[in-house]
């Protein structure tokens, strides 16, 4: 079995949770046993909604935690001098004018208000595939057309065979935003292309995110993202009941620390969850 080259990617847009950390230890752990390799990626494109203290919180949270990870950056300097996601803009552009030689994209003008009033379940329902707006149309996003009924199916090392309705779960997404910047697909999609990831661990959330870009890979021929292995787990969820959100709350990361939580009690986590491991290991 090959070695495990697989990554982290926090946003700094709010406090790390022990979700955060849930992920990041698993992720951790697939890649040590393996003598494998663990990549920080800080997904930072969005600098509207980037905060330096919650960049800050990445690096003390996963030093606390202590998780070692041997490629990307290793402080705040290095990832907004060398490992910004902006530095990579022009590779993440190369991928889209790929994808429109393709002829599956379409210029969009619907605002994501008239999409919810479209339509109550927020999916985009296809208003402007057939309008012909030009691609450079200002204030345009540009998106992928998904075939309806079409199946992206792959198998989850947690979960087995899956198989998911594209259609259904995201309708013609954005590879391209009405500020000119790529989608959150596109660059995520090439940054684990790029840097070779082999293994990608994500919340049972994002399956959805992993057949999108499933479904890119297939249309530009990167076989390397679909042959990667997936790994979605469970999500912790508050006394609620509810996904963990990032915040400034008594399930962030920075609130434990500041109130006596140990490590070890969040790295305990892991002891819970153990399929992944025992499954890896066959």
């Amino acid at each position: 079995m090959l070695p495990v080259h697989t990554r982290i990617a926090p946003t700094p847009s709010g406090y790390l949770h022990k979700g955060n950390a849930f992920n990041f230890l698993l992720a951790s752990q697939l890649a040590r046993q393996s003598a494998g390799t663990l990549r920080l990626r800080i997904d930072d494109l969005d600098t509207l909604r980037m905060q330096p203290e919650h960049m800050a919180d990445i690096f003390e949270s996963l030093h606390w935690l202590g998780i070692e990870w041997q490629l990307g950056p290793r402080t705040m300097h290095e990832q907004t001098t060398a490992y910004a996601r902006h530095l990579r803009l022009p590779r993440y552009h190369e991928v889209i004018n790929r994808l429109m030689h393709t002829e599956k994209v379409f210029a969009c003008t619907c605002s994501r208000k008239e999409i919810r009033e479209m339509h109550t379940h927020g999916r985009y329902p296809g208003t402007c595939r057939h309008k012909n707006i030009p691609l450079d149309y200002p204030g345009s996003s540009i998106r992928i057309q998904v075939p309806e009924h079409i199946a992206i199916r792959f198998t989850d090392e947690l979960k087995g065979e899956t198989a998911i309705n594209l259609w259904e779960t995201t309708g013609d997404f954005v590879i391209r935003r009405r500020d000119l910047l790529p989608a959150y697909h596109i660059a995520s999609l090439t940054d684990d292309i790029d840097y070779g990831i082999n293994t990608i661990v994500r919340g049972e959330d994002l399956a959805g995110s992993t057949a999108a870009q499933l479904y890119l890979a297939t249309l530009l021929g990167e076989h390397s993202f679909l042959n990667a292995r997936f790994y979605h787990h469970h999500l912790l969820l508050d006394e609620n009941g509810h996904k963990l959100s990032k915040s400034g709350g008594s399930t962030s990361l920075k609130w434990m620390r500041e109130h006596g939580v140990t490590p070890q009690e969040i790295t305990g986590l892991l002891n819970f969850y153990t399929p992944a491991l025992k499954f890896y290991r066959k």
